[in-house]
């Protein structure tokens, strides 16, 4: 199943690289039909972390 994280600080500690290996994991997952509202969620709160990062 999906693993999913919140906005929170554990978001936060994690490192950019970690962050893009969870939201590829989401991705394939998604790929493979699993497209929980969870996933989606936490895939959007990746993608702002990256790019809050890269700002």
């Amino acid at each position: 199943m999906f693993r999913t994280r919140s906005a929170s600080s554990d978001m936060q500690n994690r490192t950019s690289d970690d962050l893009q290996r969870e939201y590829d994991l989401i991705t394939r997952e998604r790929d493979g039909g699993h497209n929980a509202l969870s996933a989606i969620n936490a895939q959007n709160d990746i993608a702002r972390e990256l790019e809050r990062r890269d700002r």
